[in-house]
């Protein structure tokens, strides 16, 4: 018998919840569905059920959803959190940001609401190892340099800064970076759809959220006299920044349109999250993956972080970017940039795109580049079963080493 999952929904008010019932009465097939009235009625089914997903109100009395899924993140770290309300605060959004995964403005669509839970689960089920999974879903922030937080600091305090002053200073943290996108992407903006660029992102939040959010203790976070840690962050931030400009370049030249390139762009800015969240939670064993696969430089580091912990950087990023409430698309493109075979159907445009920007990232550090090694790595297959026919005088004619 298939496991069905549990979804719980909390909310004090009577006619909303019935309204929740009746809204979600559609799916009682596929998912086990809970309601309680409060928070110390919601702690009572944690008890007794595992519950896979809570959908919260912020706005209780004795119990508010921020402190809810505080206590749900410590008692059930696997659970997948989500804010339902219609108070929109600025001390709101600083209250449930850490602790909730996602904020969906009252009053949702049901078909939003049901969309978030099914693309929650489609992500979650990339990650194989439970015990992975639990440990990313657990997150509520991301490791930062301690200097380029400083220099944030700094500048939010600077009379004379700018919204792109800011957003240069973040374009160079990947942890800061996804935190930012986080925020200016949930509900509480009401914006009519994601934003990719990291300088309107900034000028979305405000100066004065932004810097709450950067003296809000336990928002970011920085790694402290952590030497070799900090090297690695570096390196996958200034990563980062490359495989952003390889994605544009190539973008441009696969002829995708604008919001396709800012959305690879993002993908490629973003695509090492999950090697962050490797590194920082199984450093020995991501010592052994980067060992490994500089001892067979023919291979993809992802082959031997699933040997070592069940799971690659690319689905582990992409879960938990996905439980972020990022686009699917991005989340997918990041999931499967290695291995863009698994991925589901549709044009896959961006994944296409961020799949040989990989490839290329590390054909950039190579002094001679013959024609096996520009082929060798790339899935021809699937990028020409999805329109675009790579021949070898295109990948010649990108010439990224002068577009990097």
């Amino acid at each position: 018998m298939t496991h069905k999952p549990h979804i719980l929904f909390v909310d004090d008010e009577e006619n909303i919840l019935l309204g929740l019932k009746r809204g979600m009465r559609r799916n009682r097939h596929a998912w086990n569905m809970s309601f309680a009235s409060s928070g110390g009625e919601a702690l009572e089914i944690f008890k007794e059920k595992h519950v896979d997903i809570i959908v919260s109100d912020m706005r209780m009395p004795i119990m508010d959803g921020a402190e809810l899924l505080e206590r749900v993140c410590k008692i059930s770290p696997d659970t997948a959190r989500v804010v339902l309300s219609g108070y929109a605060k600025d001390e709101v959004v600083l209250k449930v940001i850490g602790p909730a995964h996602q904020y969906l403005a009252k009053p949702c669509d049901f078909d939003d609401l049901e969309e978030t839970i099914k693309r929650i689960f489609r992500l979650r089920d990339c990650v194989g190892e439970t015990s992975v999974r639990k440990l990313i879903t657990g997150k509520k922030n991301l490791p930062s340099l301690p200097d380029i937080y400083q220099n944030l600091l700094a500048e939010l305090e600077n009379p004379m800064s700018t919204n792109r002053s800011i957003a240069h200073i973040l374009e160079k943290d990947i942890g800061l970076k996804a935190q930012v996108f986080k925020v200016c992407n949930s509900a509480f903006f009401g914006l009519p759809q994601k934003i990719n660029n990291l300088e309107t992102a900034v000028s979305m939040i405000g100066m004065n959220t932004l810097r709450s959010m950067a003296l809000l203790s336990g928002f970011f976070t920085t790694l402290k006299d952590q030497v070799s840690e900090c090297l690695v962050l570096e390196r996958l931030s200034n990563n980062s920044l490359e495989m952003a400009l390889m994605a544009a370049h190539i973008g441009r030249k696969l002829g995708l349109s604008k919001p396709e390139i800012d959305l690879a762009v993002s993908a490629g800015s973003l695509c090492h999250i999950g090697t962050l969240i490797v590194s920082a939670t199984w450093p020995h064993k991501f010592e052994e993956a980067v060992k490994q696969c500089e001892q067979n430089p023919d291979q993809t580091i992802d082959n031997f972080e699933r040997e070592q912990i069940g799971a690659d950087h690319g689905v582990i990023g992409a879960y938990l970017l996905g439980l972020w409430g990022f686009p699917l698309n991005l989340c997918e493109a990041i999931a499967y940039h290695h291995r863009p075979h698994l991925a589901g159907e549709g044009e896959q445009r961006v994944l296409c795109t961020l799949h040989i920007a990989q490839h290329f990232s590390k054909m950039v550090g190579r002094s001679t580049l013959d024609d096996a090694s520009l082929m060798r790595g790339i899935d021809m297959n699937f990028l020409e079963e999805k329109g675009f026919p790579i021949t070898m005088d295109f990948l010649k004619s990108l010439n990224l080493k002068e577009n990097v």
